[in-house]
């Protein structure tokens, strides 16, 4: 099946879903319920504004009196609420709505009997909407739903006091509830968690309170990284305390600058700021300490007013000037929500840098779009990811280092790309310069694979009766960080005796390019195009040269307050795997760096399998042999030691793409395809041939949590390599060229590496990176491979860049062993080639 003809299929899954949305990116929700009437609800496009102004105003009707706290919760591109009634203590009440103005009618959720006056909370959790409410015993109870429509069995938690008072949130992977007496004598708030959202370890005493200032109202929230408890005593002060990753409890702090002395109803969090409501008013912060008024919801009969946020997309953040990199996100949310992060982190690194450069390297051009930049393929001015230091910019390996082997020079300098192996520079082709800030210097999929376009589809390149894969169109990548990566490598004074802790707010891509001239003159204009520098000649003695690329895939990891173990998304171009008709296959090929298959566990006989799940249908997909790689029958055959692919390597091996597309994914790919086409500025932009792969946020070992084995089809092209990559990769082996596949080790450590309370074998991009922070100790980043000493021995930098062109076996074992043992490795080079 073409990949175009699976985004389409699981785009129409999900097409009611989000045909009519257009919900507010990242918007704040007041929800404030009126007596008789029902629950007014503003939304604000503008939470980072400071002084709230409804973007929209509208009511969810009821026929009944409601007189209690609702409960609002984005989840798989809706907006929820659920509310209690005065006269119907049996059933919780639910509305929802696509775009926070037209609400749906209410329904009913049975539940067997609710405290009278008690709280209704919700959260998600394992891709689930989860309530939490007491019942007329005060005891602690749960059910969940996956579509907002069917919900599971009342699940009653065991707990020693009452419960009445109750709040759910996700930290760490787990499903926190808070809770205390209601009774009005609480001194004690305790906890219960889960790491399934169905059994509940023992009940833990969180903190407590003196017995004159006993607890009104408990709110938790995750905001900066930490648990924000905040609570209201009897005297009606108002107090916050932190639970940190160490499973800390830190000291009461009051809370400035809120002048009511209601009781505190509802948090929230949007990127850097924290909200929280008391009584009708709604406060703002940015340390969650020191507040500021931010709205006041009128009208007569109100009772108080709750927080919620909705993440979507909208037409205006397509075509904002300078749009902004999400700084974080909050916890307890549905993968349509990372979805949506992923696309906003996508508008914002392709707005073009501001000017002049190379001063603003790194800085978005206030007077310039995502629309703007996708309007030409090449980009009168870099793109702001591009301006971002290149690997060897981040690790030098000139004299311009520090003593770890960080830069020394400012970020906002010329593009400067230096090699351990050519401490004299590498020469450039007449006319070239080195004067471009793409420098792509990786010829492989982190050694394991070289990858080609047939330039005649889909025929792979011959001479004679041998392939010639360097006839062909070959593809070729970059690493980068952002100012964040560069000022933590540039401030360290030696590789980190315990580990790298990069800093929140850390952004790395790889970015994946063919040659321009390789793909049809009708067709280039569907690629964004840049003048780059690629090498030809020998990784012995390469020779820089300018051409026109074109961008096939881009990498983003971001790493946030509440997201320690870094957010992975990965885009690529719709003509990957099938040509602009959607129906021809392109014939995406690789050559293997090795010959032969191991699976360690596993009989020689039964590969492993994965399984994964769209989100609709589950599928299993058996692994290649183990074994020798070489197949004569397959079509089309693949060789190793004949008909042009060298001894030791194996080839051409057809890419082919396992569905693994979420359909919330697809989805938000439907809905920016919608917006850009009902847009005038993206007629012929080059961002409509681009689309969302997937994206991991939360660590797992499950391998049917969406986006489990996400993987980029031109960065991740090998099953038994990094396509399927779920373990680790023992690679290589240099003596017998077999490829390790250690599918169950354990691959990152959570919640995070210093806090570490258990070990996951976690899938795809995030837990390929995991073995850079649980093996090498490298924070997930694989660019400390060049200062980390284990590695780098002693001499920091990078060896060499790759040269355009399938090399002899030796050439591409020395490749390998970069990836592997460090730049310095040359015995073991020198192993690899006997």
């Amino acid at each position: 099946m073409s990949l175009r003809a699976i985004f389409s299929r699981l785009m129409l899954c999900l097409w009611g879903l989000f045909a009519l949305s257009s919900a507010y990116a990242e918007s704040l929700i007041i929800a404030t319920p009126q007596q008789g009437v029902g629950i007014k609800v503003d939304v604000f496009d503008k939470p980072d504004a400071s002084n709230g102004i409804p973007s929209s105003t509208s009511l969810v009707r009821f026929g009944l009196p409601a007189g209690f706290i609702p409960a609002v919760q984005s989840f798989k591109g809706k907006i929820y609420m659920f509310w209690s009634n005065n006269y119907d203590s049996e059933h919780i009440y639910s509305s929802y709505s696509t775009d926070g103005k037209n609400w749906s009618l209410a329904k009913t959720i049975p539940v067997n009997g609710y405290r009278w006056g008690g709280d209704i909370s919700v959260t998600v959790f394992k891709q689930k909407l989860v309530l939490t409410f007491a019942d007329p015993q005060q005891r602690l109870r749960t059910t969940s739903s996956t579509d907002g429509v069917s919900w599971t069995d009342i699940q009653t938690i065991n707990t020693s006091p009452m419960a009445g008072v109750n709040s759910p949130v996700v930290y760490n992977g787990q499903l926190f509830i808070f809770y205390h007496k209601g009774d009005g004598n609480a001194k004690t708030v305790y906890y219960v968690t889960s790491n399934d959202g169905l059994l509940f370890g023992r009940e833990t005493p969180a903190f407590q309170e003196s017995t004159d200032t006993p607890l009104t109202k408990v709110v938790p929230i995750v905001y900066s990284g930490k648990i924000w408890v905040y609570y209201t005593v009897e005297n009606r002060l108002m107090y916050a305390r932190t639970y940190n990753r160490r499973g800390q409890w830190g000291e009461r702090q009051e809370l400035k600058g809120i002048n009511s002395k209601l009781f505190l109803n509802s948090a929230a969090t949007i990127n850097d700021r924290v909200f929280v409501s008391n009584n009708t008013k709604t406060f703002y912060s940015s340390d969650g300490v020191n507040w500021n008024p931010y709205f006041a919801a009128s009208g007569l009969d109100n009772f108080s007013s709750v927080l919620g946020v909705s993440y979507g997309i909208t037409a205006s953040d397509l075509t904002v000037r300078n749009p902004q990199l999400p700084s974080d996100l909050a916890t307890g949310l549905s993968h349509t929500d990372y979805a949506t992060f992923a696309w906003r982190s996508f508008f914002a690194l392709n707005n073009t840098a501001a000017a002049p450069l190379p001063a603003n390297r790194g800085v978005g051009n206030p007077a310039s779009s995502f629309a703007d930049s996708g309007k030409v393929p090449k980009s009168p001015s870099p793109l702001l990811w591009q301006t971002f230091a290149h690997r060897t910019e981040l690790f030098p390996a000139g004299p311009q280092k520090n003593t770890a082997g960080g830069p020394t020079r400012p970020f906002g300098s010329d593009p400067q790309y230096s090699y351990i192996q050519f401490p004299q520079g590498i020469r450039l082709a007449p006319g070239a310069t080195f004067n471009h800030y793409n420098n792509l210097d990786e010829a492989t999929q982190i050694g394991q694979n070289a990858i080609f376009f047939p330039v005649n589809p889909p025929n792979a390149a011959k001479t004679g009766s041998d392939y010639a894969p360097s006839n062909d169109s070959q593809i070729l990548f970059e690493a980068k960080a952002n100012p964040v990566v560069y000022e933590y490598a540039k401030g360290l004074t030696s590789f980190p005796d315990m580990n790298v802790v990069l800093p929140d707010g850390a952004v790395e891509v790889k970015a994946t390019w063919r040659k321009l001239a390789d793909i049809p003159v009708q067709n280039r204009a569907r690629y964004h195009t840049a003048t780059v520098v690629t090498y030809k000649g020998l990784d012995s003695d390469p020779v820089a040269q300018n051409e026109d690329y074109a961008l096939v895939a881009l990498h983003i990891i971001h790493k946030t307050s509440n997201y320690p173990t870094f957010i992975f998304a990965t885009f690529e171009h719709e003509d990957a795997l099938t040509l602009p008709d959607g129906k021809s296959p392109t014939g995406l090929y690789y050559i293997a760096n090795y010959n032969k298959i191991d699976y360690p566990g596993f009989d020689i006989n039964n590969p492993p399998t994965a399984t994964f799940s769209d989100g609709n249908k589950t599928y299993t997909v058996s692994l290649p042999k183990a074994g020798a790689v070489a197949n004569a029958s397959l079509d089309p055959p693949v060789y190793s030691g004949s008909n042009g692919i060298p001894e030791g390597q194996a080839g051409p091996i057809r890419v082919v793409q396992p569905l693994t597309m979420d359909v919330e994914v697809a989805a938000v790919n439907n809905q920016v395809k919608q917006l850009m086409d009902g847009s005038g500025e993206f007629n012929n932009s080059v961002w409509k041939h681009y689309r969302l792969k997937g994206v991991q946020a939360i660590p797992s070992s499950t391998q049917t949590d969406p986006d489990y084995y996400l993987a980029n089809i031109m960065v991740e092209s090998s099953q038994p390599g990094i396509q399927l990559f779920r373990g680790s990769n023992v690679f290589p082996i240099p003596k017998n060229n077999t490829l390790i596949n250690a599918r169950n080790q354990l691959n990152i450590k959570v919640p995070d590496y210093d806090h570490s309370t258990q070990g996951l074998t976690m899938g795809g991009c995030m837990g390929c990176h995991g073995i850079a922070q649980s093996s090498l100790k490298q924070g997930f980043s694989f660019l400390f491979d060049a200062i980390n000493p284990t590695l780098s021995k002693g001499v920091t930098g990078f060896a060499g860049p790759e040269t355009v062109g399938l090399p002899d076996p030796r050439t591409m074992k020395a490749r390998a062993l970069k990836y592997s043992f460090g730049p310095q490795n040359t015995a073991a080079v020198e192993e690899a080639s006997k």
